[in-house]
Parts: C-alpha cells; sequence; structure tokens
C-alpha cells in the first residue's frame, strides 16, 4: 500500500488514504508519485496529494529504512513545501499562547524548544510532576520559559 495526503488551503493535511500500489506503478513495475496523485486526482475529485510513509517519524524510519517527508501526517498537520517535509501546527504552551520562540527542526519535523526541557526522575513523573513551557515568561526573561508543575497545579 501507498499512502498519501489530502492537502488543503495552506498545504493543511485533510486526510490520509491508503491506495493499492499496483495504482501508483508504471507498466515497469515502478513506483512513481505522480501516478499516485493522478489516481487518486481522478477517483476522489481532489487534485492536491502528497505521499507520506506510514513507518517515518520524527525524520527515522521504523525499520532502519531511508525516512520520507519526516513524518507520517495526521489531520490537521502541515505539508511543508520549501522543506518537502510533514510536521505538526506550531505548539501552544500551558495557558494556550502560540509558541512563537520555537523553531521547526526540518529533520525531525517537529518543533524545538529554545532551551532543552529539564528532565525529571521517573518517580517523580510517576506521581505526576512535569514540566510546560510558559511562552510569555519566556518572552519576558528568555532565561525562563519551562515551569514545574506538581498535580497539585490545575493546568
Amino acid at each position: 500500500m501507498a499512502h498519501y495526503a489530502k492537502l488543503g488551503l495552506d498545504n493543511v493535511v485533510l486526510d490520509v488514504l491508503a491506495v493499492d500500489t499496483i495504482d501508483t506503478m508504471t507498466r515497469g513495475g515502478i513506483e512513481k508519485e505522480e501516478l499516485g496523485v493522478a489516481y487518486l486526482s481522478k477517483h476522489n475529485h481532489h487534485a492536491t496529494w502528497k505521499k507520506c510513509c506510514k513507518k517515518t517519524h520524527g525524520g527515522q524510519h521504523d525499520e532502519g529504512g531511508t525516512p520520507f517527508r519526516a513524518n507520517y501526517p495526521g489531520i490537521g498537520w502541515y505539508y511543508n513545501s520549501e522543506h518537502d517535509i510533514f510536521h505538526p501546527a506550531r505548539p501552544t504552551d500551558r495557558n494556550e499562547v502560540l509558541c512563537n520562540s520555537w523553531t521547526l527542526n526540518t529533520t525531525t519535523g517537529f518543533w524545538d524548544p529554545p532551551t532543552p526541557k529539564p528532565e525529571l526522575a521517573l518517580d517523580r513523573l510517576a506521581i505526576g510532576e512535569r514540566y510546560r513551557w510558559n511562552e510569555t515568561a519566556y518572552q519576558a526573561d528568555n532565561t525562563a520559559g519551562w515551569e514545574f508543575l506538581t498535580p497539585e497545579v490545575s493546568e
């Protein structure tokens, strides 16, 4: 099976469909993306499709193969034509503020914070303690950003 993302306005992924590989191949047995796009366009009455790989996540292929377009996208993800990758929307922080300080990693297809997330010991994670990003705090002081949350802190 070959998988294709149906793209809408601003390259937002509207759906992901599987197509029999035979419908994406030349008579000589070579798989071509444009053949899959033509097949889907004809049978789904939508013109904009991009091939994706169900086994690619975070810039890695699950079985050690060559990763394809950084990620297998979900509905609401984006196709970035400049970098030829799929990625999720820019994240929001614990207060639903857009994380404008985060940058798109064009290898993994994920958003990286400007400072690494602090690590917690497993026993602390088990009781519900964690860190969450606060974009407003980071914009006020670029040495801040990660806030420690205990289970008593409501989000």
